[in-house]
């Protein structure tokens, strides 16, 4: 019992000494499953894609420039990665998921 009071204490200290940096703590990486659906917006507001998932779930992507040889609108894509915030002028701010994986799902 006393160690893992130690070990919690130590992760305690850890992210405390990371937060007094300001810096933000590493973002859990994870994997998404859905449809890409192509957006366009007036003022560049937009990462240009976004991925639908678990029914009515939208999140914009930052997609790795390899992908844009292949994907489509309407192509059902798993995506690896994790999720940030990014500030807009007009939007404020925006959940995107940055993509460090993507392929195909073939259906």
């Amino acid at each position: 019992m006393k160690t893992r009071l130690r070990l919690v204490g130590f992760a305690l200290m850890a992210l405390v000494a990371t937060l007094a940096r300001g810096e933000k703590p590493a973002a859990a990486e994870v994997q998404l499953m859905g449809t890409l659906e192509q957006r366009v917006a007036i003022g560049g507001e937009t990462t240009g894609w976004v991925l639908r998932y678990d029914k009515d779930q939208r999140v914009d992507l930052l997609l790795p420039i390899a992908a844009f040889t292949w994907i489509r609108d309407g192509l059902v894509v798993a995506v690896k990665g994790r999720f940030e915030t990014r500030r807009y002028p007009e939007r404020g701010e925006v959940r995107v998921f940055v993509v460090r994986e993507i392929g195909q799902v073939v259906t």
